[in-house]
């Protein structure tokens, strides 16, 4: 076995490939709709997840993982000499308190692996960025603390730029007012959001969906390490992600442009047809 394996949470939006092809296990989060709950990694996926979001009118909620789904997943690397679990933003969600929490209860327990937990500050890919760049350095045979030194050497620099073509799930959730979402869709306004600093920030408003991917491809384009490892990530909208990624393609050759769904957890608050576009800056 190699020294260090790598961890993360669902909310990374990393697929079943992507986590065989980099040695990276997926810990589940959990979605309720009405009354029956959906593992992340096992139960439902992206697809099925918006199949369900438009028989209801309400929007489902979603739960990190408890100590028990962590221990349970942190105990089938025993072989490893190191684990470090790549974790959603500390601002978003509760989950890297209780990893962390979940790692020193396994060491007091006489666990002989050592665990990291990592803060990313992302969300979606910009979560995955910074795993499979982990996995990447763990397969070098990096140690922990070394792949840690390294996050910490991109983690601002990992680019998050997204937006919806509706805001009906954010009606759903009240974190937007019906008045205001209402007016803001019979407009056509759409709101261009980046992950910064551990938490959404809306960067622009933009009249119509079009304007809103243009404007994500203008940031690519001003802002992006060009050759670099780039993910362009849909909800049920793979048409629009194919022409953003050959927008990509045009303004970067050498671009490593992977297109992927938007995952479960994520993709209850995008609802169907966001596009987002992760890179190194």
């Amino acid at each position: 076995m190699g020294k260090c394996k790598i961890f993360t949470n669902s909310v990374s939006d990393i697929t079943p490939e992507l986590a065989r092809e980099f040695d990276i296990t997926v810990v589940p989060d959990v979605v309720i709709f009405g009354n029956k709950e959906y593992e992340t990694t096992t139960d439902i996926d992206p697809p099925k997840l918006y199949r369900l979001l438009r028989q209801v009118d309400y929007l489902p909620t979603t739960s990190h993982p408890n100590q028990y789904i962590y221990s349970t997943c942190f105990e089938t690397a025993s072989d490893y000499e190191e684990i470090l679990c790549v974790n959603v933003s500390s601002r978003m969600s509760g989950s890297m308190g209780t990893a962390t929490l979940t790692a020193n209860a396994m060491a007091e327990e006489g666990f002989k692996t050592k665990i990291y937990t990592y803060d990313s500050l992302q969300a979606s890919f910009g979560i995955a960025y910074q795993a499979i760049q982990a996995a990447i350095l763990a397969k070098q045979g990096a140690s922990a603390p070394e792949i840690i030194a390294q996050l910490d050497l991109i983690r601002d620099r990992v680019g998050v730029y997204f937006c919806m073509s509706s805001l009906e799930n954010a009606k759903k959730g009240g974190r937007i007012g019906e008045i205001k979402c209402l007016a803001a869709d019979l407009m056509g306004i759409r709101p261009v959001l980046t992950f910064k600093d551990g938490t959404v920030k809306e960067l622009n408003l933009t009249r119509g969906f079009d304007r809103a991917l243009n404007r994500v491809a203008r940031y690519y384009e001003e802002r992006a390490k060009k050759g670099g490892l780039v993910f362009v990530c849909h909800a049920d909208n793979e048409p629009e992600a194919l022409r953003m990624r050959d927008r990509i393609l045009k303004l970067d050759p050498e671009a490593q442009v992977r297109v992927e769904w938007i995952g479960v957890a994520i993709g209850v608050y995008t609802g169907e047809g966001a596009i987002g576009i992760i890179f190194e800056e």
